[in-house]
């Protein structure tokens, strides 16, 4: 047995058993080493200001706690002392019948009074209000783990952040591949993950900025709900609803039947139609030319549909990994376009002297 054949079998053993030693963090590194790729224009910045990597890689992993793990914080305190007063049992007993909605709905709304009642029999609201605590439960209980990844995910990511420079040149050299590919691949990866993480939270953050106005009017905590409508409008389709549809039940229970319509439609209208389907794909689209200056196009749609396959393969982190894995398929199949078109170039170049000689 060759010394080259011996070298690559003791390499496959060790990565075998270095995978099954650190198997209960892998996804929490590749996390990190993707929230790193999608800030790292966030990490040349405060490198530039500062003039140190390590002071660079401090600040940029105290920013990324701030924005997106210190909301996670406050809302798992909030929601545990919220759902320890919930008696699911009970909630039957609070919830109004259709018809004692109908019967406290004031008289200039007896035009769509028969709409209104169709509507409330169709949402089942005992049932849907079940299904919504049970779902917070289920949050509430899912966050403690949850936070401790973000804290393991923070420690990860500064280390990435410290060591980045060091990782990139090491990768540089053990890649088959020419520099200049490897720093276009890299570079193409960075952008779309900024894009997405940037678009993310900013999108995240306008919504709940958004529904925390509505409900400050009806005397609800707007941090907390802020944070969790914001939180709830990365899962598609149903986010927002498993959110303002409590409260407009909650309203409807109190006989505050204006004050739960005003939240069904501020919610709808404002919220899920313009900051959701008109607003967001302008910010990805802003994002990706003027925050990343980016000559890469990104397909807003293409991240879009990543986003959601990874959120239902993955969970939550499926919102990093669904584009990154989209976004590392295309930038490979581009790459080997662009080398088989110089192989196939020089094929020709080949063939042409081959035959005037």
């Amino acid at each position: 047995m060759t010394s080259k054949y011996f070298l690559g079998i003791l390499l496959v053993f060790s990565i075998y058993w270095l995978s099954r030693l650190y198997e209960p963090f892998l996804l929490t590194i590749l996390i990190a080493t993707l929230f790193a790729i999608a800030t790292s224009t966030l990490y040349n910045f405060f490198v530039f200001i500062s003039r140190s990597e390590t002071i660079g890689a401090f600040f940029s992993a105290t920013f990324l706690a701030l924005i997106f793990f210190a909301p996670i914080g406050y809302f798992i305190y909030e929601a545990v002392l919220f759902v320890k007063k919930i008696d699911v049992s009970k909630i039957e007993l609070i919830i109004p019948t259709t018809k004692d909605i109908i019967s406290i709905l004031p008289t200039y709304l007896d035009f769509i009074k028969k709409d209104i009642e169709e509507f409330l029999i169709s949402l089942n609201l005992p049932q849907l209000a079940k299904d919504s605590v049970k779902y917070m439960l289920k949050i509430a209980g899912e966050s403690v783990i949850f936070f401790k990844d973000s804290i393991l995910i923070i420690i990860f990511y500064f280390f990435i952040q410290y060591y980045r420079n060091k990782l990139g040149r090491y990768f540089q050299r053990i890649i088959p591949l020419p520099v200049q590919d490897t720093v276009s691949l890299f570079r193409e990866i960075s952008v779309v993950m900024g894009t997405v993480f940037y678009s993310t939270a900013v999108s995240a953050a306008l919504q709940g900025s958004l529904f925390s106005l509505i409900v400050a009017q009806y005397d609800y905590d707007p941090i907390f709900f802020g944070i969790l409508y914001g939180f709830g409008s990365l899962i598609p389709v149903v986010g927002g609803i498993l959110v303002w549809l409590p409260l407009a039940i909650n309203e409807f229970a109190s006989h505050q039947v204006m004050n739960g319509i005003v939240i069904i439609i501020y919610s709808i209208v404002v919220i899920a139609f313009l900051a959701d389907t008109i607003i967001k794909p302008i910010l990805i689209k802003y994002i990706n030319s003027h925050v990343m200056n980016s000559k890469f196009q990104v397909n807003e749609l293409l991240i879009f549909f990543a986003m959601i396959s990874g959120m239902a393969s993955f969970g939550f982190w499926g919102l990093i990994l669904g584009p990154a894995t989209t976004t590392l398929f295309l930038s490979l199949i581009k790459l080997y376009e662009k080398l088989y078109q110089i192989n196939r170039q020089k094929i020709a170049d080949f063939s042409s002297i081959f035959n005037k000689n």
